[in-house]
């Protein structure tokens, strides 16, 4: 199993990023795309980690946990909605998640939620693993971790979840400076937080910079997909 600096994941997010970001932003309207079509109410809501505007649904009560945490609530919820939160925590423990957020969850309750694929970000990573092998004599994994829908599918349906359905959608980025490129994915909150990464060297940030100006010299741009997986599931 891979292993997560968390405390590193949250200095970042406190430093960098942004919850207006063009990635949550999508994820959130993905989310209420979803919503729209459930004739229920949402009496209560929790947000896992944060919260964002519901655009098709009244809520009466609203809280916001972050997944750790959820054990500790002593409510339960007609809708649980996460907008990325899960993505490490998934990663690291997808069993104990899903039945933490089942026993939360009121009967006939809704469990909403967003994660990125392994399709997001190909091309960026097969980038970053050349120049790794350049200057570090071997790669490393720097973004993720990306989700695979048919396990989270599975394991949805082992944990009694009913009802599930899926959404893929893409976001495509094209970006023309490099520097523009890293300020977003500061912001967006899904650089790398592996433990296994290499200390700083000058050379690669050198290196980086020179290839993706080649880069964005030769096609004028560089494109960055992200593969948006959104599911829907009852309990």
């Amino acid at each position: 199993m891979q292993k997560f600096n968390l405390k590193k994941r949250q200095n970042r997010k406190n430093l960098y990023r942004n919850k207006n970001n063009l990635l949550f932003h999508t994820g959130s309207q993905l989310i209420n795309d979803k919503l729209k079509f459930i004739k229920k109410d949402l009496i209560s809501c929790l947000f896992l980690d944060d919260a964002f505007n519901l655009l098709s649904k009244e809520v009466s009560h609203v809280d916001t946990c972050d997944i750790k945490n959820i054990k500790k609530s002593k409510s339960k919820y007609s809708s649980i909605l996460s907008n990325f939160s899960t993505q490490i925590e998934f990663s690291s423990n997808l069993d104990d998640c899903l039945i933490s957020i089942y026993n939360k969850l009121d009967k006939d309750g809704v469990f909403c939620f967003n994660v990125l694929t392994p399709n997001s970000m190909k091309t960026l990573n097969k980038i970053f693993i050349e120049i790794d092998e350049s200057i570090f004599q071997g790669s490393y994994n720097r973004f993720g971790p990306f989700h695979d829908v048919s396990l989270i599918i599975e394991k949805l349906n082992l944990h009694n979840f009913k009802e599930i359905v899926v959404g893929i959608d893409l976001l495509e980025l094209n970006y023309k400076s490099f520097t523009k490129l890293r300020r977003d994915f500061r912001e967006f909150g899904i650089s790398n937080y592996y433990n296994e990464i290499p200390k700083f060297k000058k050379e690669f940030l050198t290196k980086s910079n020179s290839v993706f100006s080649k880069i964005i010299e030769k096609y004028n741009h560089i494109s960055v997909v992200f593969e948006i997986a959104t599911f829907t599931s009852w309990k």
